[in-house]
């Protein structure tokens, strides 16, 4: 079973790549973040149309998240009501057996900005949110763009970044919280350090190896014990026919049966 996260930086602009990228790379399960499409513009059949189900908390311009699974989906919940602001961040169901969390959490622009606070009444929610309606002892998985580099080989200048948003220890608090939950990093013992799903547009970024590894899978117990293999998937950060990527990389995890 093949689960991948992927922010997209809007479906509306990436339809045609999202659509190759189904067609090769063929996802069991995808979670989709930034959509920035209301629900009835979402392009329910670019999936549906390649065997997925689909469930989604969509939001006109802004946000949005989706998941689509080869498999049904039941116990669908949508937002995080104690703390989005009517901002759609977090999709969940079970599907093939897991419970998958998908969420788009708050980059939190500067420490000065309002959206920094905003970013850690959200993670809080979060915390509160997650053992009312999960399980540690369940298969889950709780995956998405979290917006946060947690290790200094997470990001590309540890020092120069200490403090900011993405890297900044009130953060990282309270992804280490998440942890304590009882989830487990599934991608990191299977990348290079050094290794990022994010790469800034702007001054060459990318080519430059100035990332960020933002986007997870922290996985229950029962879960990791299933993830056979789990990557980045770079060459999706590049052009495909032409068309302009996503500043973000799919990121995947491979459970056995």
């Amino acid at each position: 079973m093949q689960i991948v996260t992927w922010n997209v930086n809007s479906l509306k602009a990436r339809a045609e790549f999202v659509g190759h990228y189904l067609d090769q790379a063929m996802p069991d399960v995808i979670g989709i973040q930034e959509l920035k499409l209301d629900t009835d513009q979402v392009p329910v059949e670019l999936f549906e149309s390649r065997g997925y189900h689909v469930c989604m908390h969509a939001q006109k311009q802004w946000n949005g998240v989706l998941l689509a699974s080869k498999h049904p989906f039941t116990e669908v919940k949508q937002g995080l009501p104690e703390a989005d602001e009517g901002q759609a961040r977090l999709v969940s169901a079970v599907t093939n057996g897991v419970r998958i969390v998908n969420l788009y959490c708050p980059q939190g622009q500067r420490v000065d900005s309002p959206k920094f606070p905003y970013k850690l009444r959200f993670y809080d929610a979060l915390l509160k949110w997650l053992p009312e309606n999960a399980s540690a002892d369940e298969q889950l998985v709780v995956m998405g763009d979290l917006n946060i580099a947690l290790e200094p080989t997470d990001i590309w200048d540890p020092e120069g970044l200490a403090g900011v948003p993405s890297f900044h220890p009130d953060e990282h608090e309270r992804y280490r919280k998440l942890l304590a939950f009882g989830l487990v990093d599934a991608v990191k013992p299977h990348i290079a350090p050094n290794d990022y799903s994010f790469w800034d547009y702007r001054g060459g970024a990318f080519h430059k190896r100035q990332g960020m590894r933002i986007d997870h899978h922290l996985v229950s117990a029962k879960v990791a014990e299933r993830v056979t293999n789990a990557w980045i998937d770079r060459k999706w950060r590049k052009k495909h026919e032409g068309l302009k990527p996503s500043d973000h990389a799919p990121v995947g995890i491979e459970l056995r049966d």
